[in-house]
């Protein structure tokens, strides 16, 4: 009787332990950036997450070439004279929430470190974010400058007249 006790007890423990792990449900990832000649954006709404509310780890990925733009030779610009999304598919960021966000009852600003990697190349970054709870979903937002130089980005031309030198990727990522 005692060992049901304890296989049962092991079998909710696991399962209490990967509820810790939240997966992102839906949200999306947009970059844009102000010029004198033409603002550019593009969004995606294909993104891979995983939030461990108890640690504070987590990881994003998002597909290079998924980015929608306006017009669709900036986006064939973007993947293939800039990003090289042949080469570099994906962007990832991967790090840790320094507060503790395991029982979250309001919105609060975080600050989260960790490694981003774009075009090949991972740069330490630090950020703030807000996390929340939405009708049943963890919502994390967050914005991050990005300037392409440090990531081995040739410049796009449209920049070089501009007083842009970054552009502004935001993240707004519903976890569950």
């Amino acid at each position: 009787m005692i060992k049901y006790f304890l296989l049962a007890g092991f079998l909710l423990s696991i399962n209490v332990l990967q509820a810790q792990k939240l997966s992102v449900d839906h949200g999306e990832i947009e970059f844009y950036t102000e010029t004198v000649l033409s603002d550019i954006d593009a969004i995606t709404e294909k993104v891979d997450a995983i939030l461990d509310i108890q640690t504070g780890v987590f990881e994003v990925s998002v597909s290079i070439e998924s980015f929608e733009f306006e017009y669709e030779l900036m986006q064939e610009h973007f993947n293939e004279d800039y990003m090289e999304s042949e080469q570099f598919p994906l962007a990832t960021f991967k790090g840790k929430i320094l507060q503790n966000i395991s029982n979250i009852t309001k919105e609060m600003e975080v600050d989260a470190s960790g490694e981003m990697t774009i075009h090949g190349v991972t740069k330490e970054i630090k950020v703030k974010a807000n996390i929340s709870k939405i009708e049943g979903f963890t919502l994390v937002k967050c914005k991050i400058p990005v300037i392409f130089k440090d990531y081995n980005v040739d410049e796009p031309s449209i920049l070089k007249k501009s007083v842009a030198k970054e552009v502004v990727v935001k993240g707004e990522l519903y976890f569950k």
